[in-house]
């Protein structure tokens, strides 16, 4: 009886320590582990020929094309699990997230509510071309925040109109229009009229998770043109000796590398200081040394000064390639992150 009761311990203690095995779906099927990880959104590339330009989004992103009233194009992107009707134009539901890419421009009524233009709001989009701020817009709830964006640029990229630009539209929980009269009253939306003297103002709250998304289609987003050459890295084209990546910075900060000549315009090209929030803290220049006029590396130099840094903070040295031009698809700007010290 004795050797029967441990024989059944035995075999209880060996299957117990028999760990369960989960499964995680993955793009390649099932595979079985120990613990239970959520596999990581895939990256897609989105290049699309016809309008010169290119994107990286997610995979629980989709990306569609079609045409808005007056013959319009658009190019959406938005969350692939929305039911919702294509193609999203200027004015659509406030909690639905996503971008339209108008190369001929919208020929609509832009949103009302407050909205100021990118250069009074100072608001800095990590983008990898040039904008005009003064015809961009953003569009801010009462609180301030933005809830949208109309970029446009000081040149339209190469087959896009002078009336071409990006609209950006972060989804809003917990949405509220108000009205108010010239006179200072409350007015029915129904009533309202914003094209007269009545004016209109939003809150709600920004979905941080969409709006990141969002944000990381437009940070991957450049133009191109027709048969050029192909898209060269940034270890071709520009090296950054001083300061190195991800360390503290002080005032006055010496800069210093090289590029090719062709990053240069009169032997200079811009440089801005950010905060985390792409916020322009001061921009200066750095100057080639030497014969700039070649497709060499060529050394430059040059010195920021700052003050009222952010404290203990990351932030951002942004190398711009000169562009006399002002077309965005001749623009690169390379990042490299730094280190504010701790006041």
């Amino acid at each position: 009886m004795k050797l029967s009761v441990i024989s059944l311990i035995i075999i209880l203690v060996a299957l117990g320590c028999k760990n369960p095995k989960k499964t995680e779906k993955v793009s390649s099927g099932e595979v079985e582990q120990d613990t239970l990880i959520e596999a990581p959104a895939e990256i897609q590339t989105y290049n699309n020929d016809t309008w010169n330009f290119a994107f990286e989004y997610p995979e629980d992103l989709m990306v569609s094309e079609g045409k808005l009233p007056g013959n319009s194009v658009v190019i959406n992107v938005y969350p692939e699990n929305l039911n919702i009707s294509k193609p999203l134009a200027i004015h659509e539901k406030p909690e639905i997230p996503y971008i339209d890419f108008l190369p001929k421009g919208f020929g609509v009524d832009a949103p009302s509510g407050s909205k100021k233009s990118l250069k009074e709001y100072k608001a800095n989009l990590n983008l990898s071309f040039n904008i005009n701020e003064i015809e961009s817009k953003v569009y801010l709830l009462e609180n301030g925040e933005p809830w949208a964006y109309f970029l446009r640029f000081h040149q339209p990229p190469e087959k896009w109109n002078e009336t071409g630009g990006i609209f950006v539209h972060y989804a809003l929980s917990m949405f509220k229009a108000s009205c108010v009269s010239a006179m200072g009253e409350s007015k029915p939306m129904e009533q309202c009229d914003p094209m007269g003297e009545d004016k209109v103002s939003f809150s709600g709250k920004v979905e941080e998770e969409s709006k990141n998304k969002l944000n990381m289609v437009l940070e991957s987003l450049y133009f191109t043109r027709e048969d050029a050459e192909e898209r060269k890295d940034f270890s071709d084209l520009i090296k950054v000796e001083k300061p190195l990546p991800n360390i503290e910075i002080t005032s006055p900060l010496e800069i210093k590398g090289k590029a090719r000549g062709s990053w240069f315009f009169e032997a200079e090209a811009p440089v801005k200081l950010v905060d985390k929030d792409y916020k322009v803290l001061t921009e200066t220049s750095i100057k080639a040394e030497g014969k700039w006029m070649t497709n060499d590396f060529v050394q430059f130099s040059g010195k920021i000064n700052f003050e009222n840094a952010p404290d203990d903070e990351r932030g951002y040295l942004i190398f711009e390639k000169s562009n006399a031009s002002g077309k965005p698809e001749l623009d690169r700007k390379y990042t490299l992150p730094v280190l504010f010290p701790p006041k």
